[in-house]
């Protein structure tokens, strides 16, 4: 099948990663980990993740389009501050399909600048999958209210990831898919080193704590791979709107993963939240559609 590509299978791949991403960060926090050391920790090995399957070769002297990449890597470290505040604060079904909002702001930039073309399939559903976040937040406008410190984060991480994402497919080509990457993540490792050691007194704590050191280097690892794949489709590919919406069925994981794991919740509301889940697919399949 045409479209069945890296833009599509390398998203998909991301999407299962998150709710086990989200998991070991909600664990880690409830054994004392601030966020924080968390989100610091996670860009470090991310960063190293990606030093390890990239290779950068060439210089590290940084001028031209370098800084746009320079620049993408504060987007992606807000993207991550805000998005593991909102897994902390609330529902992770509802946080992980909020997410998919981010489709929308790669959409539109992308075909302000001409790098996707629009087209009904796209629109229709970008469309889709705001409707699918709605419901999965409860479908009401009470559903809204009581996750709204958790919608309300992800947006703002919604903002910062689609600017990221939208920036790697439009611009990373011009120095290269690899030099891009590493320079953005070498700029999130750098805040993040920063964040370490203003609160280097907590990081020597965890020495002694090896049980929260399973969910704080499992987040990290997790949020390393998941990011490099995601962000591999968006480079390699250039078609970022589609790879999100593609990575948008995260909330479909999400779904099954809490029901794997025995989550209670009430029946409406869990219904609610597999019919958002199913029309986030119905969103992608007509995205796919050609």
């Amino acid at each position: 099948m045409s479209w069945l590509s890296g833009a599509v299978l390398l998203p998909l791949f991301g999407a299962a990663l998150h709710p086990l991403l989200g998991w070991c960060i909600q664990e880690g926090t409830k054994r004392g980990v601030s966020l924080p050391v968390i989100v610091a920790v996670a860009n470090l090995l991310t960063g190293l993740i990606f030093v390890s399957y990239l290779r950068p070769e060439g210089t590290w002297a940084i001028s031209g389009k370098d800084w746009w990449a320079v620049g993408n890597g504060i987007f992606f470290f807000l993207g991550q501050w805000f998005s593991t505040h909102s897994v902390k604060r609330g529902d992770l079904a509802v946080h992980s399909s909020a997410l998919g909002m981010k489709v929308v702001i790669v959409g539109f930039c992308s075909m302000m600048v001409g790098l996707e073309p629009s087209s009904w399939n796209l629109v229709t559903g970008v469309i889709l999958a705001t409707l699918a976040v709605f419901l999965v937040s409860g479908g009401s406008a009470e559903g809204w209210r009581t996750h709204r410190a958790t919608v309300g984060l992800t947006m703002v991480a919604c903002l910062s990831f689609g600017l990221n994402d939208f920036l790697t497919g439009w611009q990373s080509r011009e120095i290269g898919p690899a030099r891009w990457l590493i320079l953005m993540m070498g700029t999130s490792g750098m805040i993040s080193l920063g964040f370490l050691f203003h609160r280097r007194k907590e990081v020597r704590v965890l020495y002694r704590s090896p049980g929260v050191l399973v969910f704080l280097l499992g987040a990290g690892f997790l949020l390393g791979i998941q990011a490099l794949t995601v962000n591999l489709a968006f480079s390699r590919y250039g078609q970022p709107t589609l790879s999100n919406v593609v990575y948008s069925s995260r909330g479909v994981m999400a779904v099954i993963f809490l029901y794997l794991i025995g989550r209670k919740f009430d029946p409406r509301f869990v219904r609610k939240q597999t019919i958002g889940a199913v029309l986030m697919v119905v969103a992608l399949a007509v995205v796919l559609w050609t």
